[in-house]
């Protein structure tokens, strides 16, 4: 049976069950087991209100080793499913195209459950599977198509089809249909990888859950000095099966890529700061930023981007100790290469420069990530970049060899961090190519880690 018959089938069987009734089979292994619910309140910081409630798969098997990181993203799952001013009936379509473009049986179930609580009727429910999306409205049909080409090939959106959703919805609904693209595209990965099973007795409704903002990190964690080792020559014999068209584009196309994104104008008005201000929590971020990310995420759409943000940096301090960023930034940068990203693959550079590289070595790792000899990587970032790419242009195919792979070179605590930064970097990258963000020309992540660049470097705070 084709993916889209057996969605369609999901989707039939969800419109005439109770929901509740349909659960998913566990990938068997996978990362992590997953804790009791009663286990998984004893780890995560204490509620203001909410605790003891059933918790879906995917928390209890993050929260042993990310309990506080698990928390930011119960209270993001929360604000996606419940805050977005998308109606709440096309956000759960949208979120279940999503899902289906990523094969991702969990998602597709839970945006389905969402759809019939939400009071969409089965006819359009079932909709979703066919081709043109009939019955649901022409402005309708434009955002579904946006869901799914910003699931598939978010590179291929193009201005003029972002400015349909625009004219038909409104500046900050599209922001917001960015925003839930991004959390999806996300989260199906990490659903994906971590073999997440259906919960018994079905989807379950977000948890409505609240934690004292204390309990995350507010402050970005700046990178540990940089112990050095030079990247040794390529071999010509690397672990990884090659990508016929990967080093098809070469370092300098893609550094011209990143020269056109610095000139490309962003999709909708940049807000000066003032206006992004009022729209964070106290202690969040104390001055003005320079990252247009910031401005457009938190001009628009605040009550998405902010939880996103408290989870980005509680991951950071959660997991600093056991994660190294140059690896990390190198794993990033396949990501962005492999979805066609130059704005993000910009700030992997400006982090690399944070995080104490020199534009040469800056500009031989890349060359190196571009090519298809990897050979001057150790045998365990091989394997990670070569499971990113994979997560980035098929995640379905990501297989319990690969995930062993990942547990084998790192260790089960540091490969749980590892595959949920390499999934959360389909975040990123979703906003970046949904908004067309505007590539800045300073590093300015100096000042988002509150660091100052070496003298003589040229670079600015």
């Amino acid at each position: 049976m084709s993916h889209t018959s057996k969605s369609a089938a999901v989707l039939f069987t969800l419109a005439m069950m109770p929901v509740g009734a349909l659960a998913a089979s566990p990938r068997a292994g996978g990362l992590s087991a997953p804790l009791s619910d009663e286990e998984c309140w004893r780890r995560l910081p204490a509620a203001k209100t909410g605790t003891g409630q059933p918790l879906p798969s995917w928390a209890k098997m993050l929260a042993g080793e990310l309990p506080r990181s698990t928390a930011t993203l119960l209270a993001l799952d929360l604000a996606q499913r419940t805050k977005s001013p998308v109606d709440a009936k096309l956000r759960a379509a949208m979120r279940w195209v999503a899902a289906h473009a990523n094969h991702c049986e969990y998602g597709e179930s839970c945006a389905a459950a969402d759809a019939r609580r939400a009071g969409l009727d089965d006819d359009r429910l079932g909709a979703l599977a066919r081709e043109g999306y009939p019955g649901w409205t022409e402005a309708e049909r434009a955002a579904l198509t946006f869901a799914r080409k910003m699931s598939a090939d978010s590179d291929s959106v193009t201005d003029a089809e972002f400015a349909v959703l625009v004219k038909e919805f409104g500046e900050k609904r599209a922001a917001s249909m960015v925003l839930l693209l991004a959390y999806a595209n996300f989260q199906d990965r990490l659903l994906i990888c971590l073999g997440a099973p259906i919960e018994p007795g079905g989807p379950l409704p977000p948890v409505e859950v609240s934690f004292d903002p204390s309990s995350f990190t507010a402050k970005t964690t700046p990178p540990p000095p940089l112990q050095r080792s030079p990247l040794p020559a390529p071999s010509g014999k690397d672990l990884v099966e090659d990508d016929p068209e990967w080093a098809a584009v070469s370092y300098e196309a893609l550094q011209d890529r990143l020269e056109a994104q610095r000139r490309k104008p962003t999709r909708l008005r940049i807000p000066e700061w003032d206006e992004v201000a009022r729209n964070l929590p106290e202690g969040l971020i104390k001055r003005p930023s320079d990252i247009i990310w910031y401005r457009i995420v938190f001009g628009y759409a605040p009550e998405l981007a902010v939880p996103y943000e408290y989870f980005m940096r509680t991951a950071g301090a959660e997991a600093s100790a056991k994660y190294d960023r140059v690896f990390g930034s190198s794993l990033f940068w396949v990501t962005t290469r492999a979805i066609k990203c130059p704005y993000c693959m910009g700030h992997c550079e400006m982090n690399w420069e944070v995080a104490g590289l020199s534009k040469a070595e800056i500009a031989e790792r890349s060359r190196l990530l571009a090519g298809d000899d990897w050979s001057s990587f150790t045998p365990a970032e091989q394997h990670a970049f070569a499971f990113a790419r994979t997560l980035t242009k098929a995640p379905w195919t990501v297989t319990e060899a690969d995930i062993e792979t990942i547990k084998r070179d790192f260790g089960p605590d540091r490969a749980l961090i590892v595959v949920l930064n390499a999934c959360r970097y389909h975040y990123m990258t979703r906003i970046s190519n949904g908004f067309q963000l505007k590539l800045e020309r300073e590093n300015v992540f100096y000042d988002y880690y509150n660091t100052k660049p070496p003298a003589g470097t040229g670079a600015t705070r």
